[in-house]
């Protein structure tokens, strides 16, 4: 059985990418993500969705300014 915080080792790789690109950024946003890896805007949002989900990110502001920050 799979729970919601089993992930495959390939969108493992894609998050881990995500985390060493955010981690010398204060505060990026979907955009940031985007231009830097070439997802589209509902995969961008779906992986930073996951990664605030799993605790490693913030989410700050509402759908259309939401910028993302490391979690204290």
């Amino acid at each position: 059985m799979v729970d919601k915080w089993s992930i495959k080792p390939t969108l493992a790789e894609k998050l881990v990418d995500i985390l060493a690109f955010v981690a010398d950024k204060d505060d990026f946003t979907t955009e940031t993500i985007i231009a830097h890896f070439g997802f589209t805007a509902t995969t961008a949002k779906r992986y930073l969705r996951q990664l605030t989900e799993f605790g490693y990110l913030e989410a700050r502001g509402g759908n259309r300014n939401r910028s993302y920050c490391h979690a204290k």
